[in-house]
């Protein structure tokens, strides 16, 4: 043992003197022990980064198109491995600096494209989606996203971790094998050198020769160093036999030879090589073979081009032409009541600017108003004995709320997802009790059966709280800003990623925008108690950050001036500071504003002023974090994503006690007879679906489906059925203010023109699908924004679409009739493909509507980009 000690230790002081003596061999011994597995790194990182990538659209290529061309997908990765090949090879030629070269581009490569690989690997297990990494920029100077993006960490350790060991296992037979191949592409050209050189290297030596008193080196010793520049030959560093060396050619003092330098396998490989490259020179020019085709590396610095509509349309059998120069935005119409100079959310009557246009609902191609038909029946009866005031309005945007779970039914889709982790799929009658009483609130507040009343509430006489649900409604976009600028202003976001509303023309008056504008009407006075002429009070509310994706900025634009977010409840001066840690990695529990909510009412009721409070749940946001981190058990098995679930149904129960929290906060206060409750999801959440935890560049149909209710005590429980939209919510809250006559004399006429300005029907009053051949066609801006964009149709809503935007992605069709859970969506990375696909399984009325869809999207889009005042690239 001493000897052995003895042995390393004078190994490594012979070493650390070399290093001391010259540096330079330092980097020559850390290269040796490194290259191969840097290139072997390097080599595990783009194949499987490849075969993700492809996975991920397996079933986007008609299988004949996938069996042709799916081998000439590897083509940029082939080729960047071959090249890199040439900087890891074994040559003692090398000069110290060449090999410093070596290091500093191999090493940086191959971390690199292992980061990305793994961050990839992370991202698709934890949502589904791949990186868009056009979109990776946006998170690096925000610290919330970043905060986000470490959620993923330990998926990012594990393929980082896999790829090295796999790396370390395989580096000498990756390296040695790619040295075979780059051997047999290098023989032709060593072959054909020594024909060529008479004609070349000779005319060239007697010019030398000619001009200067030195020459040429011997061509013999010329042509040995060319030949020697052998990639396979790399046996001298170390003693393991070449992984492509054949046995013996003759007895055991005869020279081995080599795989490569027979003659049938280098024809073999020359001609299997020889075909993937006619392959790849002869596949169409399609871009949907182009993103198949790109490499890691690569993927950051190409993205899907827009023109005047990145909607690529091309191929549509029919010549539409209604919708051509056709426009929305036309001079504002003339308001008497409208005050002079620029009124926030009203600039587009600014006089200062003759050449302001708006949109115009009247004028608007696709617009559909209902404002011409009675109020629903119903709402009429008990509109007509004035028991309806609305004094002040709670507008509560719930994270991540799934339609199904407001609330859960028994026989749902949740709940056989719920009974699937059970063994028989049988739950125990103390789990279906945790069921029952999981979601109350919500089926007080929409007076939906849920089907446990005779397990649970039997005897209660427990009844429903009022309004209006809408049981088939959709987000306008799965990203939350967004879909808060949806809702909150009656409008379909921005197409393009991310929060870029705040600094664009939002192109309606959102609803703060709409009470500051009653609010400087005359007669609205605080002096009265007359409530219709008490002025009104905006106030915005979230426990969590609204330092992500500049929704700092959002919320002024919006109109909101009054606000209590996490950064202001944290503060030293905060008034109530809070009584928990943070439950996620954007904030506090919600139950944190209980103290603020009862504040607002006082305040308002003491100041005569009329309330309109936003509130921002959080969480129900991933990881769906609870005080105390306390949590039942609901699914049979917690493994995979069954713990995501069982977490998430955990925070659903813990909102909907927190919303019971809210109207008994209104009852205490004794406004809840006068208060209008409107609920809305911002996005829903395909987690019980396909894992999702996210709705990040996902489009599946769970993530748009959204719970949208009206409460109020005095009105009749109606159930709206038809198809809608969340930006249907700002001109439903404006007519049932209108209709409830809770509006002064001098208001309700500026009520009235504005109610006409927005592009959404009134949810109070029955619903138009189509008229006059136009559909009520309904737009979702996907997250992130600029992606996707899913569209479909009132009158024919089991149709869905889901249209990209950019090359990454695919066109996806579903038919919820037949797939109501989109198992089975039909993807294609063309529209004609989709088309070809469609056809041979429905009809030409199914064929019409997709050519319908496609062609309305893509007018669409590009007018969307004109109302915003926005420029694609900016």
């Amino acid at each position: 043992m001493v000897k052995v000690v003895g042995t390393v230790f004078s190994s490594l002081t012979h070493h650390l003197q070399q290093v001391y003596q010259s540096p330079g061999r330092t980097l020559e011994a850390f290269w040796d022990f490194s290259r191969c597995y840097f290139y072997a790194l390097a080599f595990w990182s783009l194949f499987s980064a490849k075969f993700l990538h492809l996975y991920a659209h397996l079933h986007s290529l008609p299988p004949s198109k996938l069996f042709v061309w799916g081998i000439t997908f590897y083509f940029q990765d082939v080729v960047i491995l071959l090249l890199l090949r040439v900087f890891v090879q074994k040559s003692h030629t090398r000069s110290r600096y060449r090999v410093a070269l070596d290091v500093l581009v191999v090493v940086p490569f191959s971390l690199i494209v292992s980061a990305m690989a793994s961050a990839n690997f992370s991202v698709y297990v934890f949502t589904g989606a791949e990186i868009h990494w056009r979109q990776a920029k946006s998170f690096t100077n925000d610290t919330a996203a970043i905060r986000t993006l470490l959620t993923g960490l330990t998926g990012f350790l594990i393929g980082e971790g896999l790829l090295s060991m796999t790396a370390v296992i395989s580096a000498r037979p990756i390296h040695k094998l790619t040295g075979g191949i780059l051997h047999v592409l290098a023989w032709p050209f060593q072959w054909l050198f020594p024909r060529v050189r008479p004609y070349v290297v000779r005319p060239l030596e007697r010019l030398r020769t000619r001009n200067q008193s030195s020459i040429l080196p011997d061509p013999e010793i010329y042509e040995r160093i060319a030949l020697q520049d052998d990639y396979l030959n790399d046996s001298s560093d170390d003693d393991e036999s070449d992984f492509l060396i054949g046995a013996p050619a003759g007895s055991g003092t005869q020279k081995q030879v080599r795989i490569t330098e027979r003659a049938l396998p280098r024809v073999l490989m020359l001609l299997a090589f020889c075909l993937f490259v006619v392959l790849r020179l002869c596949r169409p020019s399609d871009p949907m073979y182009w993103f198949l085709s790109g490499t890691l590396p690569m993927a950051s610095l190409f993205e899907g081009g827009h023109g005047d509509s990145p909607i690529e349309i091309g191929g549509i059998p029919y010549q539409y032409d209604y919708l051509t120069s056709a426009s929305s935005l036309h001079p504002p119409p003339p308001f008497s009541w409208m005050p002079a100079g620029s009124v926030p959310g009203f600039e587009d009557w600014d006089k200062s600017d003759p050449y302001a246009l708006h949109y115009n609902a009247e004028m608007a191609p696709l617009h559909i108003s209902n404002l011409d038909q009675p109020v629903l029946e119903p709402i009429r009866k008990a509109l007509a004995d004035g028991s309806v005031k609305i004094k002040h309005v709670v507008l509560l945007k719930l994270e991540s709320a799934r339609a199904d779970i407001f609330p859960l039914r028994k026989g749902s889709f949740m709940f056989e997802r719920i009974a699937d982790s059970w063994d028989n799929q049988v739950i125990p009658e103390d789990v279906l009790r945790r069921i029952a009483n999981l979601t109350p609130t919500a089926e007080y507040l929409t007076g939906t059966p849920t089907g446990f009343n005779s397990e649970s509430q039997e005897g209660t006489g427990r009844k429903s709280y009022g309004g209006l649900t809408a049981k088939n409604a959709y987000t306008t976009s799965t990203y939350t800003l967004k879909s808060l600028t949806g809702t909150l202003c009656g409008v379909t976001p921005l197409v393009a990623d991310f929060n870029r509303e705040w600094e664009h023309h939002v192109y309606q008056p959102c609803l703060p925008h709409v009470f500051d504008m009653l609010t400087q009407q005359p007669s609205i006075t605080k002096e009265t108690d007359d409530f219709t002429k008490w002025p009104w009070h905006s106030m915005w509310m979230q426990s969590v950050t609204e330092g992500y994706d500049n929704q700092d900025k959002l919320t002024p634009v919006l109109g909101f001036k009054d606000k209590k977010t996490k950064e202001i409840i944290e503060s030293p001066d905060a008034k109530y500071p809070p009584k928990g840690e943070e439950v996620n990695y954007y904030g506090y529990a919600d139950t944190e504003l209980e103290d603020y909510f009862r504040d607002a009412i006082d305040d308002a009721e003491r100041d005569h002023e009329r309330l309109f409070l936003t509130h921002l749940t959080g969480t129900t946001h991933h990881p769906w974090g609870l005080p105390g981190n306390v949590y039942e058990q609901i699914l049979g098995s917690l493994k995979g994503q069954n713990e995501d679930l069982n977490r998430y149904l955990n925070a659903v129960g813990f909102v909907d006690n927190w919303l019971a929290t809210i109207l008994g906060i209104l009852q205490e206060k004794g406004v809840a007879n006068e208060t209008l409750v409107v609920m809305a999801g911002d996005h829903g959440l395909s987690l019980p679906n396909d894992g999702g935890i996210t709705p990040y560049d996902n489009p599946h149909v769970g993530n748009f489906q959204v719970p949208i209710v009206f409460a109020h005590p005095h009105l009749p429980p109606v159930e709206i059925t038809a198809p809608v939209s969340s930006n249907q919510i700002v001109p439903s809250i404006i007519d049932l203010l209108l209709e409830s006559s809770s509006l002064s004399e001098t208001t309700a006429p500026v009520a009235q023109d504005i109610r006409s300005l927005y592009e959404g029907q009134s949810l109070i009053r029955p619903l138009i699908q189509e008229k006059d051949g136009r559909q009520d066609w309904q737009f979702t801006v996907m997250n992130t924004g600029g992606s996707w964009l899913s569209v479909r149709s009132a009158a024919k809503p089991q149709f869905r679409l889901v249209i990209p935007l950019i090359t990454d992605v695919e066109w996806r069709f579903s038919d919820l009739n037949e797939d109501p859970n989109e198992d089975k969506p039909i993807s294609r990375f063309s529209l004609l493909d989709l088309a070809e696909t469609i056809g041979k399984k429905y009809d030409q009325e199914v064929l019409n509507w997709l050519w319908d869809a496609a062609y309305v999207a893509n007018w669409w889009v590009a007018e969307n980009w004109h109302r915003y005042r926005y420029e694609p690239g900016t």
